[in-house]
């Protein structure tokens, strides 16, 4: 076996067990959907499998895609497709979940986490003076709009 072999198997079998791994992701993540009480807990578990269970098996079939002869020169476009799939998931889920978890946190839906110390609640106002804020904004043209706010009137 030449030392390219080598290389190659290896790579084949880091991507297999990426796969493995992330299965094991996607098992902890369902586990935890199933256990955890309150809708902030079940997000986290719900961003351990996107995580976990979603970018480790993508990169791994990137890297079995790599070395794959099988796929003749397609290897390095399905290899690059993946990897650039698992950096997309890696960047834009915690993004969309945070988003999400602040709405609901702001929006005060449901019932909120039992907190000993919420620095959230203290540095934010009052939702009664957040929701008469209006947002308008005054266009020029061939300019940046300017935003601002002001309160409803009633």
């Amino acid at each position: 076996m030449s030392p390219l072999d080598v290389l190659y198997h290896a790579v084949f079998v880091t991507g297999m067990v990426f796969i493995v791994i992330g299965a094991i992701y996607d098992l902890i993540a369902a586990i935890g959907m199933l256990r955890f009480s309150d809708f902030y807990m079940r997000t986290h578990a719900a961003t351990v499998g996107t995580i976990g269970g979603a970018v480790l098996p993508v990169f791994g079939a990137g890297l079995v895609a790599l070395v794959s002869p099988q796929l003749g020169e397609l290897r390095f476009f399905m290899a690059g497709i993946a990897f650039t799939v698992a950096m997309l998931i890696l960047m834009v889920a915690p993004t969309g979940t945070h988003s999400l978890v602040s709405a609901v946190y702001f929006g005060r839906v449901g019932r909120k986490p039992r907190l000993i110390v919420d620095q959230l609640e203290e540095d934010l106002p009052h939702r009664e003076d957040v929701a008469e804020l209006v947002r308008e904004h005054r266009e020029v043209p061939g300019e940046q709009p300017e935003f601002y706010f002001r309160r409803r009137s009633r």
